[in-house]
């Protein structure tokens, strides 16, 4: 270390070089689900089926977008994927609409993902509701599987979060985390987006020296429920288009998280309803 930089370059540096900070962020958007209760023959059923049209979902998220080398999922925070998201958000159409599937045989292991207005339209057209919002990377029944089943996400994020390039958060979300391909890559694009924009105010919030150490003392909230600024940099900054990207998330699937959030932000949704 040079004796000579000041503590803001030596803060920089280092965080830079080890991404030790990037962990928490994800935590603002992946904390543990209170999924205890979840049939573990549910959760097997759910990873072993196939959503016939995912491709097609994937490449008609944005009209123009850049992707990172090697991605199919575009980057939803570029100018021109920002803007769609930007609209998407102000259409009011987005608060009411759901994803839902429909199995194509009998054997309920193939089937559709699609995009409807409401729970309603979904229903009348034989689909069952999957999570609330838009079909994005992450609306797959088996990425779903892996919210439900793994009571700690922390721990992988974090260290997929510090791996170097885009292929390796990649590859790592993949293989520590055990979401599909396209569901990583959305989750990739999310770490790097946090860590552009939300390197300062972490480090005003926990200490340079905390995240350095991975310690992240104090509470996720306020006593007002209000979410401490680390965290909601990283709601404000990646939230959106994490969502539209992504489609899923775990509120919008009717999982609870370890931030106390009003019911209302919980949307319901019961996962033993795709099978009979």
């Amino acid at each position: 270390m040079r004796i000579f930089e000041t503590s803001t370059q030596v803060v920089m540096r280092t965080l830079k070089s080890s991404d030790l900070f990037i962990g928490i962020l994800c935590v603002g958007l992946c904390l543990q689900p209170l999924c205890a209760d979840t049939p573990a023959s549910l959760i097997g059923r759910l990873q072993h089926t196939r959503a016939v049209n995912i491709d097609s979902i994937i490449e008609n998220q944005f009209s123009d977008a850049g992707r990172a080398s090697g991605f199919s999922v575009a980057d939803p925070y570029g100018p021109r994927a920002a803007e769609t998201v930007r609209i998407w958000q102000s259409n009011s159409g987005h608060k009411t609409g759901v994803c839902a599937i429909r199995f194509t045989g009998e054997e309920q292991v193939d089937y559709e993902l699609r995009s409807f207005e409401s729970s309603a339209a979904a229903t009348n057209e034989g689909f069952t509701v999957t999570h609330h919002g838009r079909c994005g990377s992450c609306s797959a029944l088996s990425d779903l599987a892996v919210y439900l089943a793994t009571p700690d996400l922390t721990t992988p994020a974090r260290q997929c979060a510090r791996r170097f390039g885009m292929s390796g958060k990649k590859k790592c979300f993949e293989e520590m985390a055990g979401f599909s391909p396209y569901c990583a890559e959305s989750w990739a694009y999310n770490a790097r987006q946090t860590k552009a924009q939300c390197l300062g105010v972490c480090i005003g919030d926990y200490g340079f020296f905390n995240l350095l150490f991975k310690r992240y003392p104090g509470d996720n909230v306020n006593e007002s429920g209000q979410l401490r600024p680390c965290l909601q940099c990283d709601e404000d900054k990646s939230g959106p288009g994490f969502k539209y990207s992504a489609g899923r998330t775990r509120r919008n699937s009717g999982i609870e998280s370890a931030i106390p959030r009003a019911g209302s932000e919980i949307y319901p949704v019961d996962h033993s309803a795709y099978f009979h």
